[in-house]
This record gives C-alpha cells, sequence and structure tokens, in this order.
C-alpha cells in the first residue's frame, strides 16, 4: 500500500509533467520533464525526504509556466500533507525561483542563492542536485555560456558549502565540485 508521501509524489509528479509539456532542455530535444525526474532521483540519492523530492519536481514550474505559483499551491493542496511539510515545500520552492525583478543575471543568481540559505535546510540538497544536472547538460552550450556557468557554479559551492555540510549534503556537495571539476576539463579541452 502506497503511503501518503509516495502518493504526493506521484500527484506532483503528473502535475510537474503537465505544466512542463511541450518544454525541452537547452538541446531542443530531450523533454524538459527528464531535468526534474533526474534532480528528483539526485535528491532521494543525497538522504532527501518525501519534502526535497517534491520541491525538486515543482522547482521549475513558477519560472517556467504563466500560472506557475497557481499551479504549484494547487498541486501541494491535493497531495493531502500535513501543512507544516506544503507549507515547508513551497518555502523551497520559492527560494530556488529567480526573482526577475532583479537586473542581471549574477544578481538574481546572488539573490537566489541568498534565499536558499534562508529556506528549509532541503534547498540547499535540491539547489546542488539541479546544478549537477544542468552542469551535465552545458558540455553542449558555446564556450561564453559554459564559462560563465561555471564560474555561477564556483558561486554556488563557495556560498552553499557550509550550509551544505551543517545539514548532512557532504557527499552531494562533493560530488557537484566532482561534475564541476569534469566540465572544466571538458570546457578547456574543447575550447583551448
Amino acid at each position: 500500500m502506497e503511503s501518503v508521501e509516495e502518493k504526493a509524489i506521484a500527484i506532483v509528479s503528473k502535475a510537474a509533467t503537465k505544466a512542463h509539456r511541450g518544454q525541452t532542455r537547452k538541446d531542443g530535444k530531450t523533454p524538459f520533464i527528464v531535468h526534474l525526474e533526474r534532480v528528483a532521483k539526485c535528491v532521494t540519492h543525497y538522504g532527501g525526504n518525501h519534502i526535497g523530492i517534491i520541491a525538486a519536481w515543482l522547482h521549475d514550474v513558477i519560472e517556467d509556466h504563466a500560472e506557475g505559483a497557481a499551479i504549484v499551491r494547487e498541486t501541494l493542496e491535493e497531495t493531502c500533507l500535513p501543512e507544516n511539510n506544503l507549507h515547508e515545500i513551497y518555502a523551497i520552492v520559492l527560494a530556488l525561483t529567480k526573482n526577475p525583478a532583479i537586473p542581471g543575471k549574477r544578481e538574481r543568481f546572488a539573490d537566489t542563492l541568498d534565499r536558499i540559505l534562508q529556506a528549509p535546510g532541503q534547498a540547499i540538497l535540491v539547489k546542488l542536485c539541479d546544478r549537477m544536472d544542468n552542469l551535465i547538460d552545458a558540455r553542449d552550450q558555446g564556450q561564453q555560456f559554459l564559462s560563465e556557468y561555471l564560474d555561477l557554479t564556483d558561486q554556488l559551492i563557495a556560498t552553499l558549502s557550509d550550509g551544505a555540510i551543517r545539514h548532512g549534503y557532504t557527499e552531494a556537495l562533493e560530488q557537484l565540485k566532482v561534475v564541476r571539476e569534469d566540465v572544466g576539463f571538458f570546457y578547456e579541452a574543447k575550447f583551448f
């Protein structure tokens, strides 16, 4: 018999699939939902519970859908999870959502990292897993994009390291560093 948490994850994964229908990754071919599934699996692998897993499935909905905030709220209400779980998940999703009112990519990124540090601890884990998956896909991007993405990854690691360690996500942090180095070597081999 499925637990309440397992049912909630199933509800959320279906809602995320619907919200991102027709969207692809930067390669223009891979369905966007593949990214969310990989991030959710990564969160699971590195010790996240249903709160982190659900946040992983929903972490891009607000940014990528015109009705994103409403979709996230309505989906969470369908889960029958306790109110404190719903608040925690929503806080994580909001922390991971870029603020479009902040001009400049680096400034928006810094703001997001600051909000992640103020959010429930699993926000850090979701962001580490999100960045790992995005880094792997970034290899196919051009030199300027990849160079900037590696710099932002270094900023992410510097900003979130203490929190990752404090919350017990050291293994995920170390894996992100490995992926970053691998992509960095790839970047140098490809462009220099």
